[in-house]
């Protein structure tokens, strides 16, 4: 199906963000809207992952948005953090109905933090009926303590390790860029409590926002989860020690697809086709909001 694509800039609140609009010629009434995560990203995707995403979408007649957040990618104004992105949501909302006029209900797709921030905000959207979450970012002192007992357990336990080790061939230089996510995790949590950055009126860990908005938030989930991701692991550490959080993504409105093979990123091109795949067919079997 032809497709246009459309760049788009918008207001939010002081700041201009900025997005690209995929419309089908024939366009749907459902539409999805792409969050960036957090990091040095943009509305790109690590490794082109949104616009592989948004094309094929759009091209089964799906339209597609895909917006950087205040501070992010081309955003404007200050970075707040994933906490604090309702009003971005609402404003990409608006731009995208504004662009695709079909559109009458959202799906909103995010990966990482940006799946946190879906669950946290999502359940205030009235258009929002639909959320496609990757690997959502549920990072608390326990769960990452326990992830890294078992990684490093099982590291220590592998011969092949010791025997890098022992011929020399243990390069300990690769381990250079988790420690630079985890200076940019550290960071980012600064600046969330920083004066301004944080709302007085709710102050609670965030996984405990997260759950508190699947609770409430009545439409259809896709929850997909990399078998090689790190983040992945401390979300299912997370919920294995909370009933709650097992209770809502029991409810037959939460499907779960796990890639056993992909990696945070959905990096490869087999995880990344693998990912469309289960939007796309998602997209084409959960009902129609009433």
């Amino acid at each position: 199906m032809n497709t246009r694509e459309i760049p788009i800039a918008f207001r939010c609140e002081q700041a201009t963000l900025v997005g690209i609009v995929h419309v089908p010629e024939n366009s749907g009434t459902r539409g999805v809207i792409s969050m960036v995560a957090g990091g040095p990203q943009y509305r790109g995707g690590c490794c082109r992952q949104l616009v592989a995403m948004a094309r094929d979408l759009a091209a089964h007649g799906t339209p597609v948005m895909r917006f950087d957040y205040r501070g992010l990618g081309d955003g404007g104004g200050e970075y707040r953090g994933f906490e604090h992105t309702e009003a971005d949501f609402r404003a990409a909302i608006e731009a995208f109905q504004r662009e695709a006029p079909s559109v009458t209900e959202i799906v909103l797709w995010g990966g990482c933090d940006a799946a946190s921030s879906i669950l946290i905000h999502g359940w205030r959207l009235p258009q929002v009926n639909g959320m496609i979450l990757g690997n959502p970012y549920a990072r608390t002192e326990t769960t990452r303590a326990a992830v890294e007992r078992a990684y490093y357990w099982t590291r220590f336990r592998d011969p092949q390790f010791w025997r890098k080790v022992v011929k020399l061939q243990f390069n300990p230089l690769g381990s250079l860029p988790a420690l630079g996510k985890a200076v940019w995790r550290k960071f980012r949590t600064a600046a969330h409590a920083a004066p301004g950055n944080t709302p007085a009126q709710d102050n609670r860990p965030f996984p405990d926002k997260m759950l508190d908005g699947l609770q409430r938030f009545q439409g259809h989930i896709l929850l997909v989860l990399s078998g090689r991701s790190l983040d992945s692991k401390e979300f299912l550490e997370m919920v294995a020690r909370s009933d709650g959080w097992q209770r809502a993504l029991a409810r037959p409105t939460v499907q779960r697809v796990d890639l056993s093979d992909a990696d945070q990123a959905f990096s490869t091109l087999d995880a990344r086709n693998d990912l469309i795949d289960a939007a796309r067919s998602w997209l084409d079997t959960f009902p129609p909001a009433n």
